[in-house]
């Protein structure tokens, strides 16, 4: 027995460098599409804590516009009377986002310079469960201007300081200020 022919031996070497290249091929090929997946799945994970963040920011921010708002609604009187008052008998009648009026964080009249907190929920479940807590926290400082300028200008400037607390796979706060100027002069 003399074993195939060269012609035949060729054919069959063939045929196994062929296979071992397709195997070689759909390796690297894998691989390639192995570390593409992971870079699209890693982008679209990065894309969703960015738009969660931006919820949450937004939603702070527009928190903080409403107190600030109702801060500048509160009579002058009271206004220049809180940036005046060391005590903090002075109470700033603020109302939550359920309707609630505030009260400071040791369950107080809220005054001026104390802090004050609500617990927001951002969504609800299936079932109508309130879902997504943030915690938001706010601190009213009132400070009189003509105090600040010699007696030259009639008007309070307020300052609203303001954090936000959300769990998004880790703990993030948000901080900010907003600052506007009430003054003694009517508008209409």
């Amino acid at each position: 027995m003399s074993g195939p022919s060269p012609n035949a031996r060729q054919r069959i070497d063939r045929k196994t460098t062929q296979a071992a290249f397709s195997l070689l091929e759909a390796v690297i090929g894998m691989s390639i599409f192995s570390f593409v997946a992971i870079g699209i799945v890693a982008v679209t994970f990065m894309v969703r804590s960015t738009s969660e963040r931006a919820v949450y920011d937004n939603t702070a921010l527009t928190l903080a516009q409403a107190y600030l708002e109702q801060l500048r609604s509160v009579d002058f009187a009271t206004l220049r009377a809180a940036a005046a008052d060391t005590t903090g008998t002075v109470a700033l009648s603020l109302v939550a986002s359920n309707g609630n009026t505030l009260l400071d964080e040791s369950s107080g009249t809220l005054g001026n310079g104390d802090w004050a907190s609500e617990t927001i929920m951002l969504d609800e479940d299936d079932s109508g469960r309130a879902t997504q807590p943030m915690r938001f926290r706010f601190r009213p400082v009132i400070r009189d201007l003509d105090t600040l300028t010699g007696g030259t200008a009639d008007g309070v400037e307020i300052i609203l300081y303001y954090q936000s607390t959300y769990n998004f796979g880790s703990v993030r706060t948000l901080n900010g200020s907003l600052r506007t100027v009430r003054s003694n002069v009517s508008t209409f």
